[in-house]
């Protein structure tokens, strides 16, 4: 059952709304939103009348400490019940919400509270450290929310069991519509990462995709794996499932198939949602760990992050008895766009087919559309809900994305005589690690900060494990010699200042990084270096 609202009222809402105050209006007040498991599998329930209040709190919280409608509000925190009520909150309050990954280190938090000139972070104790090392360039944040802590602590920080403890439960929402409000920030394969900038009537997508796609049920119990920092995370991890009415659950602890399947087995889930790096790691323990479990609950898997490629679907088939569905949509486009869906017959390998209001091409380098089978450029028909409103920051780099009419999504694909799409690859140099985009740019700005690194340069790899690996080519300054111990400060140096998903998963040295003549690193030389293959045209190389 759909809530109850025509296309215009979502065009007008609040996505913090929609999600808590509508449920508890249509009778769903005493319903489990939200079922978190903590890493000892100890469970917290969150009704959604509960969900309705404490993000009540939240606003009134926000409002109260002086913040305005439209100022930035980021969530720092690993995965934990909080989420849900303060990610609502914000958006009850008309603040725009941001959501930054808990393994960030000081320099990828400055890049992004920087550029958005956050106002609040909401976050850990011991994670409040990382923020503290950069606080002195960040005049705009006001203050610094920790949600384990009662007391007012250090410079600007604040306790959030303190301050909503006085605070009423009753709130009413504005209807903000088309005004800004989640901001996630994306990689690209030059510049600092861009923040991408969506409004409230996005739910309209959210909703129509996650009835089109996962097809539920009133009384489903629906699973997200992914990190409430990541697109999919807050799409299909937080708006759509609880928009919907139906109770999802969470888990906090780290990848392990046995207690992932006993999770399934025991909540009953009937939908997950999971990214193709945990089924391949599913593939490398004995399949008679998985013959142990009773999966005959749960109705459909989806896949989102990288392409699913036809031995983890067949696996799926085998080992889990379920076939596996890909989806396709990036942090620009906020919603699926192509999916494998229920009753479509599945092409292993496949992205699936455009969802019913999507309208997509595939054009050559001069915007003609190709026929099929012809590798090009994926673009969209711009106009659908969730369609991203700006790179916060970057009004030319947002109008490049738009050309001859329609979105370009930098994907390469093909399509079939069956309306089927099939990726083929990026048009850029953006890494995909375990579904994460990374950007080599950063990973290179911030190796140029170690003493021993005199240049670099960064490029993805094929991995059997998480898609793309990082590769980073450097050149060590004179007398510096490459060694295990270098090589382990390296990657200790990317996972504690950039992220853990953009460590090196190869470093190789090299007496020079090969550049254009205006000092741009030329990837694609990089990787046919590491492929052994020609490296094409070399007229634009940078002289000696």
């Amino acid at each position: 059952m759909v809530p109850k609202l025509s296309q215009e009222d979502y065009r007008k809402s609040n996505i913090g709304f929609v999600c808590s105050q509508l449920q508890v209006n249509r009778g769903l007040g005493g319903k489990i939103a939200v079922r978190f498991l903590d890493a000892e599998l100890k469970v917290t329930d969150l009704s959604y009348q509960d969900l309705n209040l404490r993000s009540n709190q939240v606003a009134n919280l926000l409002r109260s400490e002086g913040f305005e409608i439209g100022e930035k509000a980021f969530i720092f925190l690993p995965k934990c019940i909080e989420i849900y009520e303060i990610f609502l909150g914000i958006l009850k309050a008309g603040l725009v919400a941001g959501t930054l990954f808990s393994s960030f280190g000081p320099e990828a938090l400055l890049d992004r509270l920087s550029d958005s000139g956050a106002s609040v972070v909401f976050t850990k104790k011991k994670m409040a450290g990382k923020i503290m090392r950069v606080i002195d360039q960040l005049p705009n944040l006001r203050e610094i929310i920790l949600i384990d802590s009662d007391d007012n602590l250090e410079l600007r920080q604040k306790g959030y069991n303190q301050l909503l403890s006085k605070i009423p439960t009753d709130f009413s929402c504005s209807l903000f519509g088309q005004k800004p409000a989640i901001l996630h920030y994306t990689s690209g394969s030059t510049g600092k990462p861009k923040g991408v900038l969506h409004v409230h009537s996005a739910i309209q997508s959210h909703i129509s995709s996650f009835e089109e796609v996962f097809q539920p049920l009133d009384d489903d119990i629906y699973w997200c794996t992914a990190d409430p920092a990541w697109v999919t995370g807050t799409s299909y991890g937080i708006i759509a499932p609880l928009a919907r009415g139906i109770s999802q659950i969470q888990y906090a602890g780290v990848f392990d198939p046995s207690i992932w399947l006993s999770i399934i087995e025991r909540e009953k889930v009937d939908l997950f949602y999971t990214a193709p790096t945990v089924l391949r790691m599913m593939m490398q323990f004995e399949n008679e760990i998985y013959a142990g479990f009773d999966l005959s609950g749960l109705r459909h898997i989806y896949s989102i992050g990288e392409p699913l490629n036809p031995e983890i679907y067949k696996w799926g088939v085998q080992v889990l008895k379920h076939e596996i569905y890909d989806t396709w949509f990036q942090t620009e486009t906020g919603a699926i766009q192509i999916a494998n869906r229920p009753p479509f017959k599945i092409k292993p390998g496949s992205m699936g087919m455009p969802l019913s209001s999507v309208q997509m091409a595939i054009l050559d380098e001069g915007c003609n559309k190709l026929p099929t089978e012809n590798v090009g450029k994926l673009v969209l028909k711009p106009g659908w809900p969730s369609m991203f409103v700006g790179y916060l920051n970057q009004t030319d780099s947002y109008n490049s994305k738009f050309r001859c009419g329609y979105y370009h999504s930098g994907d390469l694909a093909a399509i079939d005589e069956d309306g089927y799409v099939w990726f083929k690859g990026r048009d850029d140099d953006v890494i995909n690690t375990s579904g994460h985009l990374v950007s080599p740019f950063e990973v290179e700005s911030s190796l140029l900060e170690m003493d021993e690194i005199a240049d670099v340069g960064v490029i993805g790899a094929p991995d059997p494990l998480v898609w793309e690996k990082v590769v980073a080519f450097v050149k060590l300054k004179p007398a510096v010699d490459m060694t295990s111990a270098l090589a382990l400060k390296i990657k200790l140096y990317i996972s504690n200042h950039v992220s853990p998903l953009a460590t090196p998963g190869e470093i190789i040295t090299v007496g020079k990084i090969p550049k254009n003549q205006s000092g741009k690193v030329m990837r694609r030389v990089l990787r046919s270096i590491y492929n052994g293959t020609d490296p094409g045209d070399m007229s634009t190389m940078e002289e000696e």
